[in-house]
């Protein structure tokens, strides 16, 4: 393929004129590209599209098929294919009439030019930007772009709308707004994974406006085949299924700074979703907010590990209630993330073994900072408790290990939770003196705890780390604490990994009935916004506002068998909307129901499709992804055990569950505006 490249370069370079002489040493071995066309074709005329350019990189394309003018936007370059673009005002969007050839050729870089900005998701700031790449309007496209050479560079675009729909499998043929993998796909030879691919800058689902596309993409980045694929300071969000995906292998591969929220809608639903091979992977420094599944799920690696490290992770599990970051495998490590607001466990740990004789081993969670989860902070999974909801939102705290034969049964070798000597230790002269028991030879990390009624956690604030002696024991001192502060610990053992967490254990003054110091904590918003005026980023609010008393409907109804919303019950949703954007700390939870009149599992998938719905039309009115929940009840919770038109009517609907951080007074209010009778 260079050397065909090579020599249609050369004769094309020399009609153009480049160089005066014919001299081998003077051709041009990197082209740059001006794309100045919205179209999607391929004709010798005045103007140059992206289906030209790829084209032209590939060799598959010669130079002296381009008009006299579309030469003019083809030049020499110094080190590297560059593909830019320039596209007349309000013609910026690309629509393809069919897939783009995949980029085979080494050394491509394709740049949209993103603009600066001020639109940020907490405190992380994303440039704007200007070109799109979505398929026509009648067509239906699974790869948005498709790279398969090594040292390549996608920055700077807008990416969405790009899925397999009704047709083939995903799994066969994954939709994503950019697919990574080898020339010879479906072929499963990671020898020739493509190295050194770079995306950056880019909004992959989402419009240059900041508008949720009407039509979403399968995937964000699936990462089919790849070494060393870095994928930094994007904006990944409203996927069908994960944000990220691997498959084969993805080795090397880094994630950082990236904000991704709001995937997973109906598909695979963790914002990051890594198996096959992953060596040396990391996940680090980003925002993932809001997803419908875990955060973070490590699925059945075949080999390696991944670090995941200094990201904030916070209300995932928004359809499905899963552990914000789920562990299978050996070695990777979870350090200095803030896990918060989660449905589910903070981390858990399977004990999927890789063979008969181990379970998931040394998996380090150490120095993380959890608060608002429904789940144990570190919950390791027994093989007895294999279930998807078991392997999905953990199984709660275990027993003490009572034989070495538990080694192989529980995930990180059912490694003993510390326990306190007390449940109560005292604050005497400024001084507290804290010991306990765990396993020989641990490190036992101590932390403060803001428990919300939860004796195993969250938590909250890492303090110390002490060493357990040869018999078990440990001992801490603390000058910092107060009475009403709340402690636990986990222990690690590098040959095993991290444990559950401690019962907490409370700090009194003596003779002075304990009182529980709590905090409330706000969650952030996960959504791009941009400010009329840019600003520093500011702390979040510590005083809570006073409580008010907020009038707002309950639900929404459906016609028969349908899941699409009648223009009643978008009246009826905009005065939700209304209400939910005066009162930022109000979140809820959506359930979708149905009459009785059909098999369970159809009404089951009708609910769930409804309260989707419900939640698409949300969020492109703008209410944040974290302030949602939605599951499906089917026919579970009927409104009557009576039968007819306007009893199986006001079954047909989705409610609203709210719940308001300041403890305010709801009057909730059933509407019947929208009620659709049969005919």
């Amino acid at each position: 393929m260079k050397n065909t490249l090579f020599s249609r370069l050369l004769l094309s370079s020399l009609c153009l004129g480049w160089y005066s002489q014919p001299s081998l040493a003077q051709a041009p071995s990197y082209l740059q590209l001006t794309v100045n066309s919205d179209r999607d074709e391929i004709r010798p005329d005045g103007f140059l599209t992206l289906r030209e350019a790829i084209s032209i990189v590939n060799g598959t394309l010669p130079l002296d098929r381009l008009s006299p003018e579309e030469r003019q936007l083809v030049s020499p370059s110094t080190d590297r294919h560059q593909v830019q673009f320039k596209l007349t005002l309000g013609k910026s969007r690309i629509g393809l009439n069919a897939e783009l050839p995949a980029i085979v050729t080494p050394k491509v870089t394709i740049d949209g030019g993103a603009v600066p900005s001020n639109v940020s998701i907490q405190n992380l700031r994303f440039a704007r930007p200007v070109v799109e790449i979505v398929p026509a309007p009648d067509a239906q496209i699974n790869r948005g772009l498709s790279l398969m050479a090594d040292d390549l560079t996608v920055k700077g675009l807008s990416i969405y709308g790009f899925q397999v729909g009704n047709t083939p499998a995903t799994q066969n043929i994954p939709g994503a707004d950019i697919f990574i993998g080898t020339s010879n796909y479906p072929q499963l030879d990671t020898r020739t994974a493509p190295q050194r691919i770079l995306i950056e800058n880019n909004w992959l689902g989402i419009q240059s406006d900041r508008a949720i596309p009407d039509r979403t993409s399968d995937f964000g980045v699936y990462v089919f085949n790849s070494d060393g694929t870095t994928i930094r300071h994007n904006a990944i969000a409203h996927h069908s299924a994960s944000g990220i995906i691997s498959q084969v292998s993805a080795n090397n591969l880094l994630v950082t700074n990236n904000a991704i929220f709001a995937n997973g809608q109906s598909g695979m639903p963790d914002a990051i979703r890594l198996e096959g091979k992953i060596a040396n992977s990391q996940i680090q420094a980003n925002l993932i907010c809001g997803n419908d599944g875990s955060g973070i799920f490590v699925f059945k690696p075949e080999s390696g590990s991944v670090k995941i490290t200094n990201n904030r992770i916070q209300s995932n599990g928004r359809r499905l209630r899963r552990a914000a970051i789920h562990l299978m495998g050996e070695d990777n490590q979870v350090t200095n993330n803030a896990i918060e607001f989660q449905s589910g466990a903070g981390v858990s740990v399977t004990a999927f073994p890789h063979n008969n004789t181990t379970s998931s081993l040394r998996n380090l969670i150490t120095g993380n900072r959890f608060q608002q989860i429904e789940g144990l902070s570190i919950d390791l999974i027994a093989d007895r408790n294999q279930g998807v909801e078991d392997f999905q939102t953990g199984d709660g705290i275990n027993p003490p290990r009572n034989s070495e034969n538990r080694r192989i049964d529980t995930g990180n070798g059912a490694i003993n939770a510390p326990q306190f000597l007390s449940k109560e230790f005292y604050l005497i002269d400024n001084h507290v003196n804290l010991d306990g028991i765990a396993d020989p030879g641990s490190e036992v990390e101590i932390y403060q705890v803001n428990p919300d009624g939860n004796n195993y956690g969250p938590l909250s604030t890492p303090l110390t780390k002490v060493i357990a002696n040869d018999r078990g024991q440990f001992q801490a001192t603390f000058q910092n604490l107060m009475a009403g502060n709340s402690l636990s610990a986990i222990a690690s053992d590098p040959r095993y990994g991290s444990s559950e967490p401690a019962e907490n254990a409370i700090v009194s003054l003596p003779g002075v009935p304990n009182k529980l110091t709590t905090t409330t904590v706000i969650p952030g918003n996960c959504a791009l916004t941009e400010p009329k005026i840019a600003a520093s980023p500011v702390a979040e609010p510590a005083i809570v506002p006073e409580k008010v008393t907020i009038t707002i409907p309950r639900n929404v109804h459906f016609a028969l068998d349908k899941s699409y919303l009648s223009p009643a019950s978008t009246k009826v949703l905009d005065q939700i909307i209304t209400v939910l954007q005066a009162n930022p700390y109000l979140s809820f939870d959506l359930s979708g129901h149905t009459d009785p009149r059909a098999p369970q599992a159809y009404n089951q998938a009708l609910g769930m499709r409804r309260a989707i719905s419900v939640r698409n039309y949300l969020l492109k009115r703008g209410i944040e992804p974290q302030r949602m929940t939605i599951r499906s009840e089917g026919f579970s919770k009927r409104r009557s055990n009576q039968t007819g038109k306007q009893p199986y009517a006001l079954d047909r609907r989705v409610e609203f569950e709210y719940r308001d951080l300041r403890g305010s007074e709801l009057e909730v209010i059933d509407k019947l505006d929208d009620l659709q009778l049969e005919r």
